[in-house]
């Protein structure tokens, strides 16, 4: 599937088998040429996909969330704030 990035109108695949599951940041500010800042500040306000803990100090944005926002930049809207991949407590 090919996508244009926000910024630069590139193309972007993302839906490659041999892609990465997790994006790190300086991949992500390569794919959408948003500053570190707008990332976060995006993030704070759930106009962008939060990160997700990957273990030590590793945070990364999961491929498919990164994949929805690229779909539909301006319309995009993460109404749970939170990424939890963690099981449900019992």
């Amino acid at each position: 599937m090919q996508l244009e990035s926000h910024a630069n109108h590139r193309h972007v695949d993302l839906s490659s088998a041999t892609g990465p599951a997790f994006f790190r940041m300086a991949d992500v500010i390569r794919i959408t040429a948003l500053s570190r800042a707008t990332l976060y500040r995006r993030t704070a306000g759930c106009k962008f996909p939060p990160q997700v803990h990957l273990g030590g100090h590793a945070c990364g944005w999961p491929r498919g969330a990164l994949q929805q926002w690229i779909d539909d930049p301006e319309g995009y809207s993460n109404s749970r704030g939170l990424v939890d991949l963690a099981e449900p407590a019992t």
